[in-house]
């Protein structure tokens, strides 16, 4: 019976990655509190409240992914990524500008980011189209030319809103996805330097905020109230945690309102934790997602096909270039770009994308073929 079949496939979900799952849920939930927390005395704000209700429905959708086999979810990748198209137009046409990038689209009094939906649906396709390509294929020009052309229309629709951030990521999962398919490494690098070559082009085309955030965090002391003022204020938030942190709720870079409260809940929430839980408080952190990343690794080298391979190395590539970018700018190693941090961050949309990526990898580890 179905319901029999499903609950055995429940059972062969992989353990560790769903116990690191369910630990950063957890903690999302309580430092998004504590990332609004301003008192006993002042009013709190519902986002740790709404984080819930986003977690729910993608445990939902987490649920659904994981138990529809992925080989049949890929059959469906070219309506994925016409529809995330679609929706990236929209959101250029009719989307609201929020921090100054019209990412959005509105309804009623709820909004959805397509760029994070975006994401998912280039890994799809991307894996799909690899598979299909027989090794002498892939080994040609024009598959790697297909493939850079079928990741860079998301990646120009999204930096016409713009978002550099989230453009960004698309990059390195089509080149891990690249590599891992047995394109020739030659031609990766010959891509990789004509890239570099056009930088000076890219870099003429970006706005006057995007350069002050690309070049700000290797000296963010030349201006230390406007553009270096988030970094400044996290690294003394990270600074002062010491080992051990402040406590839970004592956070007084985040309590006094020095932290940039607006996006501290979503882009900054590694630096609460920082503060209130100190170095070793990251460090659990950083392993957590350890285990997620070497935990999508190991399902992608167990796969029962090249497809379940692309499909997981590609939601690992992402999940790993969000972490190391997030991470990385809060303690002043990369340049502020927005990107949130993978089941931690506030934010309805990131939430349910990275769910639903989550729900990929074991979807490729209850569909392995076992020996």
């Amino acid at each position: 019976m179905p319901i029999k079949r499903y609950l055995d496939q429940l059972k062969r979900m992989h353990g560790l990655l769903t116990f690191a799952m369910v630990v950063l849920i957890v903690g999302s939930v309580a430092f998004i509190y504590s990332a609004s927390y301003r008192g006993p005395d002042a009013p709190m704000p519902s986002l740790y409240k709404w984080q819930v209700v986003w977690f729910s429905l993608g445990l939902a959708l987490y649920l659904v992914v994981a138990l529809v086999d992925y080989r049949l979810v890929c059959q469906w990748a070219a309506v994925w990524y016409a529809l995330a198209i679609g929706l990236l137009l929209l959101v250029l046409l009719v989307g609201k500008s929020v921090h100054g990038s019209k990412s959005w689209l509105g309804f009623g009094g709820f909004g959805i980011q397509p760029a994070e939906f975006a994401k998912l649906a280039a890994i799809t396709a991307l894996s799909y189209y690899l598979f299909h390509r027989t090794q002498q294929q892939r080994r040609q020009w024009a598959t790697l030319l297909g493939a850079m052309a079928l990741v860079g229309l998301p990646v120009l629709l999204i930096l016409a809103q713009p978002d550099l951030g989230s453009a960004m990521v698309l990059l390195p999962i089509c080149f891990g996805l690249l590599f891992v398919a047995g394109v020739k490494v030659k031609h990766l690098i010959v891509v990789a330097l004509i890239g570099l070559a056009l930088l000076p082009v890219a870099w003429w085309q970006l706005k006057p905020y995007q350069k002050a955030r690309l070049t700000n965090f290797l000296h963010p002391e030349r201006d230390p109230i406007n553009t270096g003022w988030n970094l400044n204020q996290s690294l003394i938030a990270v600074g002062t945690g010491g080992w051990t942190g402040k406590g839970y709720l004592q956070g007084t870079q985040n309590q006094l309102g020095y932290m940039p409260r607006p996006v501290t809940p979503s882009d900054f929430l590694f630096t609460v934790i920082a503060e209130e839980k100190g170095f070793v408080g990251s460090v659990c952190v950083v392993g957590l997602y350890v285990v997620i990343l070497f935990s999508g690794l190991r399902i992608a080298a167990e796969a029962r096909d090249r497809l379940g391979m692309l499909l997981a190395t590609g939601v690992v590539a992402m999940l790993f270039f969000h972490v190391f970018i997030n991470v990385g700018m809060t303690i002043g190693l990369m340049p502020i770009t927005g990107l949130p941090l993978p089941l931690l961050s506030y934010g309805g949309s990131f939430v349910l994308a990275s769910m639903t990526a989550l729900g990929l990898l074991q979807n490729v580890w209850i569909h392995r073929r076992v020996y």
